[in-house]
């Protein structure tokens, strides 16, 4: 009897822990914390399968609000009141002042950022500026190596590796497939032993 027990609360949590992993892959909303965006915490959200709402970033002139429409009611919202928001199609950003910062590896520790720089040509390239966080609620930096060391102090094993690693600051968004994460992320990771 014990051991039925055991089995079917076994089966349970992994039933709710597939159930939360799947909802979280298949929906979008806001996340009001740093708190909320590390443990998956959507409010507003949907399921984008079977509802929709709006996201409007108002990014013209960099107003400082957003608007979310959510069954049939407009929420707005200060930029810097909360973390960020997740889309449909699985794009994560976060909030830095009123601009949105694309979430490279919302799975990862060392967080990567991405922003599109204006070009003034139409048929230009894109092109990326890129941050990172030591966690998600600390400040975003340029990437650079000098900047992700000052992050580490004293985690010498982590500075060897990136000099070991990287060239040069441009080569700091590799990923590493083998590993499944960026190559920041594995460094540090491995450092930690």
């Amino acid at each position: 009897m014990k051991k039925n027990f055991i089995s079917a609360a076994l089966i349970c949590t992994s039933f709710v822990f597939a159930f939360n992993a799947s909802a979280q892959k298949d929906s979008s909303g806001i996340y009001k914390t740093a708190t909320d965006f590390s443990s998956k915490k959507l409010s507003l959200a949907i399921n984008c399968k079977t509802e929709s709402h709006k996201i409007k970033i108002n990014d013209i002139f960099s107003q400082e609000k957003i608007t979310v429409v959510h069954d049939g009611k407009s929420y707005d919202f200060k930029k810097s009141d909360i973390y960020g928001y997740k889309l449909c199609n699985g794009e994560t950003f976060r909030f830095s002042g009123n601009r949105d910062y694309q979430v490279m590896n919302p799975d990862e520790v060392i967080l990567l950022y991405k922003v599109e720089v204006m070009q003034t040509k139409a048929q230009a390239p894109k092109v990326y500026t890129y941050y990172f966080s030591k966690h998600a609620a600390s400040p975003l930096q340029e990437l650079t190596k000098a900047n992700l060391k000052a992050a580490f102090p004293t985690n010498h094993k982590f500075h060897d590796g990136l000099d070991a690693d990287f060239k040069s600051d441009s080569e700091l968004t590799a990923y590493d497939s083998f590993h499944k994460m960026y190559k920041v992320n594995h460094i540090l990771m491995m450092s930690e032993k």
